[in-house]
């Protein structure tokens, strides 16, 4: 894999270009990686210059898309096994995020399910997309999804520095994040791979050359 340093704005420019190119007409991109790794940061900054550009997006967040503490936390509030694989609602994101935003979606979805912090489903209205819409998600472990999107950006970010930038009480996804490394090979199967462990002086490797 061939890492090509860049600018981080020219980063941001260069992958709202690369989405604008996607195949689909209501393309779905995901940013896999931490919110204190960047991806929710990266998201946005994607976001705001298609926004810029005209076109319209919908910007969501897989925190807003956890199962019921009361499921995801069954088997103990540290069970990596779960957090990898059932703290997630892949069902609920697919049927009213991903499905209806597909090219053959009905276009109507929701952005969020459920409160992270108070654990309370969200009663929101159901909006509909505009054509041309990018779906931005970001999400940690999406290569574990059972669903896919169109198109995965992944943060490659050592070890290490995601134990230097999780906060305490969720150190213990550290070794998550080393499992999903080593078992569900993210850097493989995504479609753009970005070094990222100095946000300031990003290099990233595209599908094709460029």
């Amino acid at each position: 894999m061939r890492f090509t340093p860049v600018s981080p704005d020219r980063l941001v420019t260069d992958l709202a270009d690369w989405i604008e190119c996607l195949p689909q007409r209501r393309p779905r991109v995901v940013v896999d990686g931490f919110d204190e790794t960047g991806a929710a940061w990266l998201a946005d900054a994607l976001s705001e210059v298609l926004g810029s550009r005209g076109r319209p997006v919908v910007r969501v967040s897989t925190r807003w898309w956890w199962r019921a503490a009361s499921l995801r936390l069954e088997y103990g509030r540290e069970d990596l096994d779960m957090l990898l694989g059932g703290w997630l609602d892949t069902a609920a994101l697919r049927r009213e995020v991903l499905d209806p935003l597909a090219d053959d979606g009905t276009g109507v979805y929701l952005d969020r399910l459920r409160d992270p912090d108070s654990d309370r489903s969200i009663r929101k209205d159901r909006h509909r997309a505009l054509a041309g819409t990018v779906l931005i998600v970001d999400s940690p472990f999406a290569a574990t999804w059972d669903v896919q999107g169109d198109a995965r950006v992944h943060l490659q970010v050592a070890v290490s520095t995601v134990a230097r930038k999780l906060p305490d009480g969720r150190q213990w996804w550290v070794e998550a994040y080393r499992r999903y490394l080593d078992e569900d090979r993210p850097v493989e199967s995504a479609d753009v791979v970005i070094a990222y462990d100095h946000p300031s002086s990003p290099a990233v490797a595209w599908p094709t050359p460029r």
